[in-house]
């Protein structure tokens, strides 16, 4: 364990004694902010997941053959699955696969999301890596024919 993460370790411990409602939020703000504040336990769970995610990603994106379609993303929360299923119909309509992840009990993909869609209100469809928009984005993109445009690249 490297001595940054010894750090976050011990001010961690520090938070957790931390009584009453202050301690409350400040545990609040930890986890809203994707738990850079945890245990050794979990650092050491973190890291090698980090070692097997470098380890099995390639380290430049592949690029896309001509036809083959780039990966479509719907991300959602618990409280806008109707508005994700309202995604998933377009995308149905115009052919194109895709995976719908929820996005709920996970505070860092929260982060990762909002920071990569510029805050735009989920639920938020992702081709390649890139946040198209949300519903209104989506049908206008499919109408102009961007959206086909954008994941199979011709």
């Amino acid at each position: 364990m490297g001595v940054f993460d010894q750090i976050r370790a011990r001010a961690h411990a520090a938070l957790e004694r931390v009584p009453g409602k202050v301690g409350e939020s400040i545990r609040k703000a930890n986890d809203a902010l994707g738990r850079p504040l945890a245990d050794e336990g979990e650092l050491a769970e973190r890291r090698a997941f980090d070692a097997e995610s470098t380890a099995a990603a390639p380290a430049a994106p592949t690029p896309k053959r001509q036809g083959e379609a780039a990966p479509v993303i719907v991300y959602h929360m618990d409280k806008t699955r109707r508005d994700a299923q309202k995604l998933t119909d377009v995308l149905d309509a115009n052919g194109i696969t895709y995976k719908v992840t929820n996005i709920q009990e996970d505070p860092a993909a929260q982060y990762a999301v909002r920071r990569d869609s510029e805050g735009k209100r989920l639920p938020v469809v992702f081709i390649a890596g890139e946040c198209l928009g949300g519903r209104e984005e989506l049908v206008n993109a499919a109408t102009s024919g961007e959206l086909k445009k954008k994941v199979f690249g011709s």
